[in-house]
């Protein structure tokens, strides 16, 4: 093989994949990156088995070939090197690395060794999605997702697409987020999809860092590929697919989780809201459970959100909003509160609640597509 391409491609694409190349890999071979010649281009891919991305970059390609490399060395080399040119040679089992004023040469592995990552060849088109539709989407649900493998069910993000709608959800016992999409062009049929958060979230900061101004007008479409018989589902968007396992399992049947009614609404500033609760975290953070309580009074139009700590003392924000129905105190965890406000980006957001022991929910005013709900807690 022997390649020659610019650093600045190269050094792009190697952050992407080297995201997925573990530090201490059970197989040595996973350490490594795959490159190989492909249509003119030099395609590279990496893997933990559970997740893996391929990448393209155009290059001039002198001699074709495969091998793999060791993807964490080789990409802080490239990354050290000025924006040239860059060639790759390899000579057997090493791969000469050079530019103009610098070389290195890489032990490197069979690629026969490297674990199969399937294509877009292998599966079927399911739907096309705005990327910045669909970096919101993840955005916003993600965190909702549960990390503890204890339930594998809920470290997934599920996606139902139906006709021209896409509904992302997360669950994690305590708290759901969902977030509606509209979709351009109808999806043949409807599909559920129970994809690993962590693959979503990756897919999130891939839309991120191939986010190119000049395009906004028209912009690439995320194609989202199925493998019905591996049980794997393709990302592809630009010069990146990510390929990912499906979770097995039944998902909560989560819509019997969203109240159908409340005896309390607000109308709040979203940076309202943020400061008071950034600033009672100071105290709830070491409460047991990181409780904050959320006072509504529909006479004062008025939310207070507090914290107590025996140990230091209590504070108390209040702000003004639009409060009707019945006064409620509510206790929820900071860090869910904080978690949720993160995830939003609209003015004006909006609270839903009946009792101290019902969900809360969580809304953006004006986006209908949008929901949060969060488990209350015990206010004494």
């Amino acid at each position: 093989m022997q390649v020659s391409c610019n650093q600045s491609s190269l050094a792009k694409q190697l952050a992407i994949v080297g995201r997925l190349v573990s530090s201490k890999p059970g197989l040595p071979i996973l350490a490594n990156v795959l490159l190989e010649t492909e249509d003119s281009k030099l395609k590279m891919t990496a893997t933990d088995l559970e997740i893996g991305v391929h990448t393209w970059i155009g290059t001039e390609v002198k001699a074709e070939g495969k091998i793999t490399i060791p993807a964490r060395t080789f990409s802080e080399f490239v990354n050290s090197l000025p924006s040239e040119q860059v060639d790759l040679n390899l000579d057997k089992q090493l791969i000469k690395v050079t530019t103009v004023n610098n070389s290195a040469q890489f032990n490197t592995l069979p690629p026969d060794d490297f674990p199969a990552v399937p294509t877009v060849e292998d599966g079927e088109l399911l739907m096309s999605v705005d990327p910045d539709e669909m970096e919101r989407a993840i955005n916003r649900v993600a965190f909702a997702a549960a990390v503890d493998d204890s339930r594998p069910v809920l470290t997934g993000i599920k996606i139902e697409a139906e006709a021209t709608g896409l509904t992302f959800i997360a669950v994690d016992g305590f708290r759901l987020s969902r977030q509606f999409v509209e979709l351009e062009k109808a999806v043949k049929e409807k599909t559920d999809l129970l994809v690993p958060a962590k693959a979503m979230q990756e897919l999130s900061r891939i839309i991120a860092d191939l986010a190119d101004e000049s395009e906004k007008k028209k912009k690439d479409q995320v194609e989202v590929y199925t493998l019905k018989e591996k049980n794997q589902v393709i990302f592809r968007y630009k010069e990146v697919d990510l390929v990912s396992r499906l979770i097995d399992g039944k998902f909560p049947e989560y819509k019997q989780i969203i109240p159908t009614g409340y005896q309390v609404k607000a109308e709040m500033d979203t940076a309202l809201v943020q400061n008071a609760v950034r600033i009672v975290n100071i105290f709830a953070r070491g409460v047991i459970g990181n409780k904050a309580v959320m006072e509504f009074d529909p006479k004062k139009n008025e939310v207070k959100v507090s914290a107590a700590l025996v140990e230091i003392g209590e504070n108390e924000s209040s702000f003004e909003a639009k409060v009707e129905g019945d006064p409620l105190s509510i206790g929820f965890s900071a860090k869910f509160l904080t978690d949720m406000l993160n995830s939003i980006d609209g003015e004006t957001m909006v609270f839903e609640g009946s009792t101290a022991t019902a969900p809360g929910v969580f809304k953006t005013k004006g986006d209908d597509g949008y929901l949060h709900i969060i488990m209350p807690m015990r206010l004494s």
